[in-house]
C-alpha cells in the first residue's frame, strides 16, 4: 500500500510539473516571445549581479496580456545576505513622475484644471517669479516673464525650473545653496537625511517661486522639479492632500497596495538597501573614500532599516517620492497600455492616455542640440518619435521613464508590451536600462 501511495504521489507531482511546463510554453507562444531568448536576458543580468555591477534585480515583462517573464535575483541587502524577492519594495524616484501625470490627467477629465492654466492660479507666488538673464559682478541679474508658466510647462520640463542635481549653472547653484530639495538628499558623509524640511509640498512650491527660472517658459527643455510643483497644484485643484488623492484615484482602484510615500512597519522586511557605483562615489564624495573598498564596484549608501522612507512624510513630492514593487508598477503600466482601464476599472479615458503619451514639445525645442534625436516628451513621460534616429529598440509611440536608482519601465502600444526593471544603484555607468530594452525586444519572435 505504501509503495502504491508513493507511486501515485510521484505520478501526481510529474503531472503538475508537466502541466506547469506546458502552461508556461503556451503563455509564451501567446505572448509571441522566445523562452530561450528571455533566458538570455535573465542570465545577462544574473552575471552583472554576480560581478557586483548591480546588487540584484527584478525583471517583469508582459506582452499581449501574458506574463512573459517575472524574475528576481540577487540581494535586497548585500551586507546581510538578504535575497531580493519578487515583492521587494524599491525607491522608484523619478518613476513617480508618470503617476503624477496620470493624477493631473484625472483632474483635467474632471474639469478642475487645464493644461494651459497659469501656475499662479493655484500658487500665487509664481506670479512674481523672475527669469535669469546674466551674471554681473557675481550677482544674478533677472528679467520679467514674457508669459506665465503653465501647467503644461511643469508637466513637460519646459517651465524654466531646474534641479539641485543638475550640472552647475547660476540657477542650479542657487537650488543647492538654498537646499531646494523636495526629496531626501545626501549629507556630507554620503548618507541620506530626512531632509524634506518644509511644512508641505505647497510651502516648498512657494519657496521655489522666489528663485529665478533658468530660461523663459516654453523655450527650452530643462529637467526639473516641475512634477513636484504639480503635487501642490493637484492638492489645490482637488482639495485633497496629494498622497490621499493618489491613493483614492490611482492606487486603490489598481490594487497598488505597496505604493506610497513611505514604507510601513509591517512591510519593512521587504524593503531594499540603496547602493551606488563606488568609483564615482569615491571621486565625488571624498568623505566616503576611506570607507569604500578601493576594489569595490558597489558601495552601500543607505541601509534598508535606517532609511528616511521608513518615517512618516509630510512633503509629498510628485517628482521622486514614491516607493513601489514590480508587480504594483506593472499594474500601473498595464493600465496605461490598455487606454486607462484595468479589468472593469477605468482610471482614465482613452483620449486622455493618447494626450498624455503624445509629444508636447515644439520643433524649436526638439531641434536644440541638447535634446536627444528621435525623442519627444509627453505629460511627465518620454516619447519615442523615431526609433531609428533615437538609435534604440522599440516602436514609434513608445512612452517611458526611469528612476535615479536604475529603475525603468516603458509602454509599447504597437507591440502590446509593457516591461520594467528594478534595482537600487545610483550613478550607474553600466547602461543597464538600454541593455534591458535591447534584451526584451530581441526575445520577440512573432
Amino acid at each position: 500500500m505504501k509503495t502504491m501511495f508513493k507511486k501515485i504521489t510521484l505520478l501526481l507531482i510529474s503531472f503538475i510539473f508537466i502541466e506547469s511546463a506546458f502552461s508556461e510554453d503556451y503563455k509564451l507562444r501567446k505572448a509571441g516571445m522566445s523562452s530561450e531568448r528571455l533566458d538570455r536576458l535573465y542570465e545577462e543580468f544574473k552575471q552583472d549581479t554576480d560581478q557586483n555591477k548591480i546588487p540584484g534585480f527584478v525583471a517583469m515583462i508582459m506582452r499581449k496580456g501574458q506574463l512573459a517573464q517575472f524574475k528576481a535575483y540577487g540581494y535586497a541587502d548585500i551586507e546581510n545576505k538578504i535575497p531580493l524577492q519578487k515583492d521587494s519594495i524599491f525607491r522608484i524616484y523619478s518613476m513617480t513622475k508618470p503617476v503624477t501625470g496620470v493624477a493631473l490627467m484625472i483632474l483635467i477629465e474632471e474639469g478642475k484644471l487645464s493644461l494651459d492654466d497659469p501656475v499662479k492660479k493655484y500658487i500665487p507666488a509664481f506670479g512674481q517669479t523672475k527669469v535669469y538673464k546674466k551674471m554681473v559682478d557675481n550677482e544674478v541679474v533677472t528679467e520679467s516673464l514674457i508669459r506665465d508658466i503653465t501647467i503644461r510647462d511643469l508637466a513637460t520640463h519646459t517651465s524654466g525650473l531646474s534641479y539641485a542635481i543638475n550640472d552647475p549653472d547660476p540657477v542650479s547653484n542657487l537650488y543647492r545653496e538654498r537646499k531646494i530639495f523636495p526629496y531626501y538628499y545626501p549629507n556630507q558623509e554620503g548618507g541620506f537625511e530626512g531632509a524634506k524640511s518644509y511644512e508641505d509640498i505647497c510651502a516648498f512650491s512657494s519657496s521655489v517661486a522666489e528663485i529665478p527660472l533658468k530660461h523663459q517658459p516654453g523655450t527650452q527643455w530643462t529637467y526639473s522639479i516641475g512634477m513636484d510643483i504639480l503635487g501642490c497644484v493637484i492638492e489645490k485643484a482637488s482639495k485633497l492632500p496629494f498622497d490621499k488623492f493618489l491613493k483614492q484615484k490611482i492606487f486603490d482602484p489598481l490594487n497598488m497596495n505597496d505604493t506610497a510615500f513611505m514604507v510601513p512597519e509591517d512591510k519593512k522586511h521587504r524593503y531594499t538597501s540603496l547602493y551606488g557605483f563606488a568609483p564615482i562615489l569615491r571621486s565625488f564624495i571624498p568623505e566616503m573614500a576611506d570607507s569604500i573598498d578601493p576594489k569595490a564596484l558597489t558601495a552601500l549608501l543607505v541601509q534598508r532599516d535606517e532609511c528616511p522612507y521608513l518615517m512618516e512624510s509630510v512633503v509629498f513630492d510628485g517628482g521622486s517620492g514614491l516607493v513601489s514593487t514590480a508587480e504594483d508598477y506593472m499594474k500601473f503600466a498595464q493600465m496605461l497600455l490598455k487606454n486607462g482601464k484595468a479589468g472593469n476599472t477605468r482610471v482614465l479615458g482613452r483620449k486622455s492616455i493618447e494626450l498624455l503619451s503624445s509629444n508636447h514639445l515644439s520643433e524649436e525645442i526638439t531641434s536644440q542640440k541638447q535634446y536627444p534625436r528621435g525623442k519627444g516628451f509627453g505629460i511627465t513621460v518620454g516619447v519615442t518619435l523615431d526609433p531609428g534616429l533615437a538609435g534604440e529598440y522599440g516602436s514609434k509611440g513608445n512612452f517611458y521613464w526611469g528612476g535615479a536608482a536604475s529603475t525603468t519601465f516603458w509602454v509599447d502600444p504597437k507591440e502590446e508590451l509593457t516591461a520594467l526593471f528594478m534595482t537600487q544603484l545610483l550613478v550607474n555607468p553600466h547602461g543597464t536600462g538600454d541593455k534591458f530594452r535591447t534584451l526584451v525586444y530581441q526575445a520577440i519572435e512573432d
